[in-house]
């Protein structure tokens, strides 16, 4: 859907801007959470 593209074009643009790192700093865990915090997994 249009609304599930759009969720993934922010996450593509938070993770490029290291948005990510304030969940886990300089581990990888960081990039998932953020991801299950946009698509509430």
């Amino acid at each position: 859907t249009a609304y599930a593209t759009i969720k993934g074009i922010e996450v593509m643009r938070a993770l490029r801007k290291g948005q990510a790192s304030s969940f886990y700093y300089g581990q990888p865990q960081g990039e998932v959470c953020l991801i299950n915090r946009v698509f509430g997994l």
